[in-house]
Protein backbone atom coordinates (compact mmCIF):
# COMPACT_ATOMS: atom_id res chain seq x y z
CA UNK A 1 0.00 0.00 0.00
CA UNK A 2 1.26 3.53 -1.23
CA UNK A 3 1.89 5.80 1.60
CA UNK A 4 1.92 9.62 1.44
CA UNK A 5 5.39 11.66 1.10
CA UNK A 6 5.52 13.55 4.22
CA UNK A 7 5.93 16.96 2.29
CA UNK A 8 2.57 16.40 0.14
CA UNK A 9 -0.30 19.11 1.58
CA UNK A 10 -2.26 17.85 4.13
CA UNK A 11 -5.41 19.07 1.82
CA UNK A 12 -4.27 16.58 -0.88
CA UNK A 13 -6.12 13.22 -0.26
CA UNK A 14 -6.92 10.29 -2.39
CA UNK A 15 -10.66 11.83 -1.02
CA UNK A 16 -9.96 15.32 -2.66
CA UNK A 17 -8.83 14.12 -5.96
CA UNK A 18 -12.04 11.84 -6.17
CA UNK A 19 -13.85 15.21 -5.80
CA UNK A 20 -12.48 16.51 -8.77
CA UNK A 21 -11.54 13.42 -10.90
CA UNK A 22 -14.27 10.04 -11.22
CA UNK A 23 -12.15 6.90 -10.78
CA UNK A 24 -12.84 4.04 -8.95
CA UNK A 25 -8.44 3.47 -7.81
CA UNK A 26 -8.13 2.47 -5.03
CA UNK A 27 -6.67 5.40 -2.13
CA UNK A 28 -3.45 3.25 -1.97
CA UNK A 29 -3.52 3.42 -5.97
CA UNK A 30 -4.43 7.55 -5.59
CA UNK A 31 -1.53 8.14 -2.97
CA UNK A 32 0.76 7.00 -5.46
CA UNK A 33 -0.18 9.71 -7.86
CA UNK A 34 -0.09 12.03 -5.02
CA UNK A 35 3.37 11.15 -4.40
CA UNK A 36 4.14 11.70 -7.81
CA UNK A 37 2.43 14.88 -7.40
CA UNK A 38 4.20 15.99 -4.52
CA UNK A 39 7.66 15.36 -6.57
CA UNK A 40 6.96 17.02 -9.48
CA UNK A 41 6.06 20.02 -7.51
CA UNK A 42 9.12 20.39 -5.41
CA UNK A 43 10.76 22.58 -7.47
CA UNK A 44 7.89 25.19 -7.33
CA UNK A 45 7.86 25.45 -3.58
CA UNK A 46 10.02 28.94 -3.21
CA UNK A 47 8.58 30.07 -6.56
CA UNK A 48 5.27 30.73 -5.55
CA UNK A 49 5.51 33.06 -3.28
CA UNK A 50 3.93 35.59 -5.32
CA UNK A 51 0.83 33.81 -6.24
CA UNK A 52 -0.92 32.23 -3.82
CA UNK A 53 2.20 30.37 -1.73
CA UNK A 54 1.42 27.25 -0.29
CA UNK A 55 -2.45 27.29 -0.89
CA UNK A 56 -1.46 27.18 -4.75
CA UNK A 57 1.21 24.29 -4.45
CA UNK A 58 -1.30 22.67 -2.68
CA UNK A 59 -3.68 23.47 -5.34
CA UNK A 60 -1.52 22.05 -8.12
CA UNK A 61 -0.87 18.58 -6.57
CA UNK A 62 -4.26 18.37 -6.46
CA UNK A 63 -4.79 19.04 -9.78
CA UNK A 64 -1.52 17.06 -10.94
CA UNK A 65 -2.85 13.80 -8.81
CA UNK A 66 -5.75 13.88 -10.96
CA UNK A 67 -3.48 14.83 -14.35
CA UNK A 68 -1.71 11.40 -13.76
CA UNK A 69 -4.76 9.64 -12.88
CA UNK A 70 -6.22 11.19 -16.25
CA UNK A 71 -2.90 9.67 -18.34
CA UNK A 72 -3.15 6.84 -16.41
CA UNK A 73 -6.98 5.49 -17.24
CA UNK A 74 -7.47 7.46 -20.72
CA UNK A 75 -11.52 7.48 -20.64
CA UNK A 76 -12.68 7.02 -24.02
CA UNK A 77 -15.00 9.95 -24.47
CA UNK A 78 -16.72 8.42 -28.14
CA UNK A 79 -16.50 4.69 -29.96
CA UNK A 80 -17.30 4.39 -33.34
CA UNK A 81 -17.50 0.59 -34.75
CA UNK A 82 -19.17 1.04 -37.68
CA UNK A 83 -17.08 -0.83 -39.94
CA UNK A 84 -14.23 1.10 -38.84
CA UNK A 85 -12.77 1.58 -35.10
CA UNK A 86 -12.24 4.89 -33.84
CA UNK A 87 -11.74 5.93 -30.72
CA UNK A 88 -11.90 9.47 -28.81
CA UNK A 89 -10.38 9.96 -25.43
CA UNK A 90 -11.90 12.02 -22.76
CA UNK A 91 -9.18 15.01 -22.05
CA UNK A 92 -7.16 17.25 -24.01
CA UNK A 93 -4.65 16.47 -26.67
CA UNK A 94 -0.93 17.66 -26.14
CA UNK A 95 2.26 16.35 -24.25
CA UNK A 96 2.89 16.89 -20.72
CA UNK A 97 1.36 18.48 -18.44
CA UNK A 98 -1.09 19.67 -21.63
CA UNK A 99 -2.10 16.36 -22.00
CA UNK A 100 -5.18 16.65 -19.59
CA UNK A 101 -7.18 19.37 -18.41
CA UNK A 102 -5.89 19.52 -14.80
CA UNK A 103 -2.45 19.33 -16.13
CA UNK A 104 -3.57 22.67 -17.86
CA UNK A 105 -5.10 23.85 -15.03
CA UNK A 106 -1.90 23.02 -13.39
CA UNK A 107 0.11 25.56 -15.40
CA UNK A 108 -2.36 28.23 -14.99
CA UNK A 109 -2.10 28.31 -11.46
CA UNK A 110 1.94 28.40 -11.54
CA UNK A 111 2.80 31.97 -11.72
CA UNK A 112 6.61 31.18 -11.82
CA UNK A 113 5.97 29.30 -14.73
CA UNK A 114 8.32 26.40 -13.89
CA UNK A 115 5.14 23.86 -14.92
CA UNK A 116 5.26 24.81 -18.81
CA UNK A 117 8.60 24.30 -19.11
CA UNK A 118 8.34 20.86 -18.50
CA UNK A 119 9.59 18.61 -21.41
CA UNK A 120 10.88 21.57 -23.61
CA UNK A 121 14.47 20.90 -25.12
CA UNK A 122 16.76 22.47 -24.24
CA UNK A 123 19.49 24.18 -26.46
CA UNK A 124 22.82 25.95 -25.98
CA UNK A 125 25.25 28.18 -27.54
CA UNK A 126 28.66 28.92 -26.69
CA UNK A 127 30.26 31.81 -28.86
CA UNK A 128 33.89 32.09 -29.26
CA UNK A 129 35.79 34.97 -30.60
CA UNK A 130 39.17 34.60 -32.46
CA UNK A 131 41.08 35.15 -29.53
CA UNK A 132 39.30 31.59 -28.62
CA UNK A 133 40.43 30.02 -31.90
CA UNK A 134 43.93 31.45 -31.30
CA UNK A 135 44.65 29.71 -28.10
CA UNK A 136 43.12 26.08 -29.48
CA UNK A 137 45.77 23.87 -30.85
CA UNK A 138 45.01 22.86 -34.33
CA UNK A 139 42.95 19.99 -34.96
CA UNK A 140 45.11 16.80 -36.36
CA UNK A 141 44.62 15.38 -39.01
CA UNK A 142 44.00 11.60 -39.80
CA UNK A 143 47.47 11.04 -41.19
CA UNK A 144 49.45 12.91 -38.29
Amino acid sequence: MATLHSGVCSSVTPTAVKEIIDTDLTDARINSFINMAYFATIRLIDELDECGGGDALCEIQLLLAAHFITVYQRQPKSESIGGEYSVTYLGADGEGFKASIYGQQAIDLDCSGELSKVGLKRAGMRIIGYEDLEEQEPAKSWYD
